[in-house]
């Protein structure tokens, strides 16, 4: 009999073992902690379940488990659940809306997979108003959103929009047979390069969430880059009058207003109202988020480029594989414009909406590859990436 029970044990507890989940961490990087006011100067809502360092981001890390890759957010203070919320508008319980465990912030991670200076994306989710500095342009972006499926479909909205708009300035009218190849390249264009998490744990104040393997392309290395961006999450946005345009739709990012808000984060009135909404970013040097922050200028329509972290600490390499001078780098940064660029507003570079047209990028990347800066693998994969804009 208790020999029986001892091997009924011993089952149980391999069982329960088999069940958890092996990890192995692949990086983990810290934060400032009490840096949840973006350029310094952003202001809590004034709100009962909005308090300092509740978007205060203190360390991202992944682990590779049996199940998959899980990223790992930590919030200084702990995670409020929407459970027994309500909306403002309308009084709807606010975990019909969220289900995901978590409704007051956004996470968005632009990950660097090739550490190549100006080969990728710099363009940030519409709202965000901010670029990823060229020296992180990204190949991948994970976006972790209390409203995943709503936030997936309001960005391929915003490609059909910007696909159609680029397309009807070339020829002046678009086809219906031409808008459904408009939409399905913005569809493609989401799937390849953006993942919306749906698999979310949120204990205390961490969150984790699963991120496909097969999305990254490769497991999450130490030479990777990472830009991290927390923004606050405003799930009514589309009842609030005002706050939406089709030309500047801000994908339920909270925004910025002067004075003490309820629904938007506060300034004051010797502040810049073009300041960023960000509220933190992963940065290791207590000065690099208000550095960033910053420096923008609205009139020229530059914005603020906001840097990322690699774990392993090595800088970025030109196309070259050296050293990136400031002219190479300006002038990579043209041409990939917004799929492969640095911030918009730069000499030489219009902004977003009157974006640098494919021939003239083409006759640049010829130029850099006459010059030697760029080998001929790195314009073939460059001009590829430039051509997929069409």
């Amino acid at each position: 009999m208790t020999s029986a029970l001892t091997r009924s044990l011993f089952v149980a507890a391999l069982v329960l073992f088999s069940t958890v989940p092996c990890a192995e961490t692949l990086f983990a990087l810290e934060d400032v902690k009490g840096d949840d006011n973006g350029a310094g100067v952003l202001i809590y809502p004034n709100r009962d379940d909005l308090q300092p360092g509740d978007l205060d981001l203190v360390r991202l890390s992944a682990e590779q488990r049996s199940d998959g890759i899980w990223f790992i957010a930590e919030m200084a203070q702990s995670i409020r659940s929407p459970v027994g919320k309500v909306t403002e508008i309308g009084q709807t319980p606010m975990e019909q809306l969220a289900r995901n465990g978590f409704y007051t912030f956004n996470l968005d991670i632009y990950v660097d997979t090739d550490r190549v200076s100006g080969v990728g994306r710099v363009d940030t989710v519409p709202g965000r108003g901010v670029t990823v500095d060229r020296s992180f342009a990204w190949e991948k972006c994970i976006v972790l959103t209390p409203r995943p499926d709503i936030a997936r479909t309001m960005l391929q909205m915003f490609f059909d929009t910007e696909f159609e708009t680029e397309l009807r300035a070339r020829q002046g009218k678009v086809s219906k047979e031409e808008l459904r190849e408009l939409q399905r390249q913005s569809e493609t264009r989401v799937t390849d390069q953006y993942f919306f998490p749906t698999r979310v744990r949120v204990s205390g104040r961490k969150v984790e969430f699963l991120v496909p393997t097969e999305f990254l392309g490769d497991t999450p290395g130490r030479s990777w880059g990472y830009t991290a961006i927390v923004t606050g999450a405003d799930l009514e946005q589309t009842g609030r009058l005002g706050l939406l345009s089709r030309s500047q739709p801000a994908m339920m990012t909270m925004s910025v207003g002067r004075g003490i808000r309820w629904s938007q984060w506060g300034i004051r009135s010797d502040v810049d109202e073009g300041t960023p909404p960000v509220v933190d970013l992963l940065a290791q040097d207590p000065d690099a988020q208000v550095n960033a922050l910053s420096d923008y200028d609205m009139v020229a329509g530059r914005l603020a480029a906001v840097p990322g972290v690699a774990p392993d600490g090595n800088v970025a390499l030109a196309a070259t594989g050296t050293a990136l001078t400031v002219e190479q780098a300006a002038r990579i940064d043209e041409t990939g414009s917004r799929g492969g660029a640095g911030p918009a507003g730069t000499e030489g570079s219009p902004s977003p909406p009157e974006r640098r047209t494919v021939p003239a990028r083409l006759r640049t990347l010829n130029e850099l590859l006459a010059e030697g800066l760029i080998t001929q693998a790195e314009y073939d994969d460059l001009r590829r990436k430039i051509l997929t804009d069409l």
